[in-house]
């Protein structure tokens, strides 16, 4: 009976010239047949002949007047099944000029006076035709609500349980952009005074924490989950009970209450849950007076722009206002895009894009000074890669020694006002040939002669969905139906968001000192195996039943867990608690430094694999 239903009414609002004939049929109709009522009504069923002439004498006059005013108040073109408040005022409005014009044409035409006519019948005619149009709108919105769903049994149709407070369900729940996720089933909320009622026809349950009891008896599809219980413990919690409770199901949520609280919500504002949502923490909030102020009017240079550190750096950087910035890259495909990507945020600043090479001191030089100059350098550019620079050597120490120590020369030469490395925790007590190169980085900039240069380094450890990352190689196991690779149980990482690293980048990147290391607070460390099982269940997948985790073993290089201090760094706060600081006794002099790069640019030139391990061995506290 619903399919049947549901033909007809498809039909029927597929086809512009049966909907608007239905639609002003219904019109004439309600207005003849009400207008009959009033007469009855006004004369208490027994309508005197005299009376019922006069009826039916005025009534062509009333469908006249009243179908022009409803058409200039555009009343035959509203969607009966979306009927709301602001549809019920326009048409109360329509309905009461088109009674009051009808009534003084009877008042003119008769000699200023209405002669007889039962003027009763005026506000008999608004009532009953507009409970006539205002009712007819409302079952029409109640046929479609069931048989479209809010709730529906339909095959194919996603069932949608929503999480959040009842309150700001309203307008999500009126939303016909909702029906094109699926049919709701039910809200679940932590409020118990709105536990077992009804909310535009859907149930109410709770509380937040009965989740998995509930997703395993109305096994939905797909779960939406509303502020504030879109933050990752909350997120994360909520993956946990539906896979406990054995339900394989899609993951979305509303990021902002912004777009509801206004009434103009769309569904490009549902997103899906992503691994981001569950392992990143609470957005950070401080006062960015301080980075604006550092970066507004400046000349700014990010080198390896085209990567996924350098661009987030560019964009927020755009937002400061600096006078230039400057995209450095050796990658033309990868400098394209983010040209492409930042060309529309550049309103009064230039962006000026760059192919060159960080090792090639001609390449620095002459980008800064086409530039005008450069009062700020951020050097993203390194190759990071693990087990790949492990192969090559000359590679890894290339650009991220040499790359850097050229970077400061030129910087120092030229008299920016600072560089800021962009370092890593593979930094700490390195393992890998790419985390002793940048312990070497880190040394470069924190060690030797400055000129009034200031050079910093800002170590962090791994980012969120970065090009290389396990985030983008799960994503690719699983969507081939797995299996998902982990090296072993035990391995765990420091994870963040790329928003939030370069986001603390900047600021430390403002208030560090010269030889500073700045160290972004990271959190607890991830078991890179749970990281998987999060993103299998997030494709609504059930870990080694649908995708299976295999383990094979740490690559050379690789450590168990990362660190972000070395033994013996003295530690200091900053007044961001998000942000510490790393400060050495005793820097390496500049001869020292000197030599050691010299030596290290002799075995790259040379090819020498084995005495470039020795040196990153040397080097390495």
């Amino acid at each position: 009976m619903k399919r049947r239903t549901r033909r007809v009414i498809d039909y029927i609002v597929d086809s512009t010239v049966v909907r608007k004939t239905l639609v002003v049929g219904w019109y004439v109709l309600g207005i003849y047949a009400t207008y009959l009522a009033a007469f009855f009504v006004r004369f208490e069923g027994h309508v005197p002949l005299v009376a019922m002439a006069e009826c039916l004498h005025t009534l062509p006059a009333l469908l006249i007047v009243m179908l022009g005013v409803f058409w200039i108040f555009r009343l035959f073109s509203g969607m009966w099944s979306y009927f709301s408040i602001y549809d019920l005022v326009r048409l109360g409005a329509g309905l009461a000029v088109s009674i009051v014009v009808f009534a003084l044409m009877i008042f003119f035409f008769r000699s200023m006076s209405f002669g007889g006519y039962p003027r009763s019948v005026f506000v008999l005619e608004f009532l009953l035709l507009g409970f006539w149009l205002a009712g007819s709108r409302v079952l029409a919105r109640y046929i479609r609500e069931r048989t479209y769903g809010v709730v529906s049994d339909i095959e194919g149709v996603e069932r949608l349980l929503i999480i959040g407070n009842a309150e700001d369900l309203d307008v999500l729940l009126k939303s016909s952009q909702l029906r094109m996720i699926g049919s709701v089933i039910g809200v679940v909320t932590d409020n118990p005074s709105h536990v077992g009622m009804r909310l535009h026809g859907i149930s109410v349950y709770g509380p937040i924490s009965t989740l998995g009891n509930l997703a395993k008896k109305m096994k939905p599809t797909s779960v939406l989950v509303l502020p504030p219980f879109n933050k990752p413990a909350e997120l994360s919690g909520i993956v946990d009970d539906c896979v406990k409770a054995g339900v394989a199901c899609s993951f979305r949520m509303v990021p902002s209450l912004a777009e509801l609280a206004r009434g103009d919500f769309v569904i490009s504002k549902i997103k899906k849950i992503e691994i981001d949502d569950l392992l990143g923490r609470d957005v950070q909030h401080f006062d960015r007076t301080e980075i604006r102020g550092f970066i507004k009017g400046k000349r700014i240079m990010v080198t390896g722009a085209g990567g996924s550190i350098g661009q987030e750096l560019a964009r927020q950087i755009s937002f400061y206002e600096p006078a230039v910035l400057l995209l450095f890259d050796i990658s033309e495909a990868s400098l394209f895009n983010v040209d492409r990507k930042l060309s529309g945020l550049a309103t009064g600043f230039k962006i000026i894009p760059y192919v060159g090479d960080v090792r090639n001191q001609g390449d620095v030089r002459f980008a800064m000074e086409k530039a005008g100059g450069i009062d700020v350098v951020y050097h993203a550019a390194a190759y990071k890669h693990v087990s790949l620079m492990e192969i090559n050597e000359p590679a890894a120490f290339s650009v991220n020694v040499i790359g850097t120590r050229v970077l400061k020369d030129v910087a120092v030469d030229k008299g920016v006002d600072r560089v800021v490395l962009v370092s890593t925790d593979k930094a700490v007590r390195p393992s890998s040939l790419m985390g002793a190169t940048k312990r070497l980085a880190e040394r470069i900039v924190t060690e030797g002669d400055y000129g009034r240069t200031t050079c910093l380094a800002v170590r962090f450890g791994n980012v969120l969905g970065s090009s290389g990352s396990v985030v983008p190689i799960f994503q690719e196991q699983i969507s081939k139906g797995g299996p998902v690779t982990v090296a072993s149980p035990e391995v765990e990482r420091y994870f963040m968001t790329i928003p939030e690293a370069c986001d603390l980048v900047l600021l430390a990147g403002c208030i560090g000192r010269n030889r500073d290391i700045m160290v972004l607070e990271m959190g607890k460390p991830v078991k890179i195996v749970d990281l998987a099982r999060k993103m299998i269940e997030l494709a609504g997948l059930v870990p080694e039943k649908d995708i299976k985790i295999e383990y094979t073993g740490l690559r050379q290089g690789e450590k168990i867990s990362e660190e972000l201090f070395a033994d013996g760094e003295c530690i200091s706060k900053t007044a961001n608690d998000q942000i510490s600081v790393i400060r050495r006794a005793n820097p390496a002099s500049a001869e020292a430094m000197s030599m050691d790069i010299n030596e290290i640019s002799r075995l790259v030139e040379l090819h020498d694999h084995d005495g470039l391990r020795k040196m990153a061995l040397l080097f390495n506290p």
